[in-house]
């Protein structure tokens, strides 16, 4: 049996809940936390941009390229300081994710999609694109929580694979 991609979206789903929840019982004051890096100087902007590019490849595995034109206007909309607006866009990618991998075909998935993203150009098959943004979005996660233990907050919860719901049992501590 192999890792599938369905079990890395249920992961990463989780993840989101665990944090979607913290950030509801933690206000927006920890979105506002700054990053050590220039282009998502803050939490909120980080996870923006982790919802971006999910749903930016959910639409390119389609044959649907989000042009910066509609991304930038789309992004005008969008609050970095406010938990319930952030979670909301990621939702929303979510489902657009879960939409565009359930209607791939076994020869979809390893179909070659090439195209150009802020000065790279990106060239993978649906199955490591899509593996690559879920991965990104993991190791972001571990960015925002060292953050915000860097501002004496613990981050919630269990974050391994193995205290996962996904994958089968669930692993517990004694």
């Amino acid at each position: 049996m192999h890792l599938t991609i369905d079990e890395l979206l249920d992961y990463t789903d989780e993840e989101r809940a665990k944090w979607e929840d913290w950030f509801a019982a933690h206000g927006n004051e920890p979105l506002k936390f700054t990053l050590p890096m220039d282009v998502h100087p803050t939490v909120g902007a980080l996870l923006l941009h982790c919802f971006w590019v999910e749903l930016f490849y959910a639409h390119s595995i389609r044959g649907d390229i989000l042009t910066p034109d509609q991304m930038k206007k789309q992004s005008e909309s969008l609050a970095a300081d406010q938990a319930d607006h952030v979670f909301a866009f990621g939702h929303s990618a979510r489902k657009t994710m879960r939409e565009s991998t359930s209607a791939l075909t076994g020869e979809d998935w390893e179909k070659t999609h090439d195209f150009e993203m802020r000065g790279f150009r990106l060239e993978g098959s649906a199955r490591k694109l899509i593996a690559h943004i879920l991965v990104h979005e993991i190791r972001h996660w571990a960015q925002i929580a060292v953050t915000v233990r860097q501002h004496e907050l613990a981050p919630p919860g269990e974050h391994d694979l193995v205290f996962s719901r996904s994958f089968g049992p669930l692993l517990k501590k004694i």
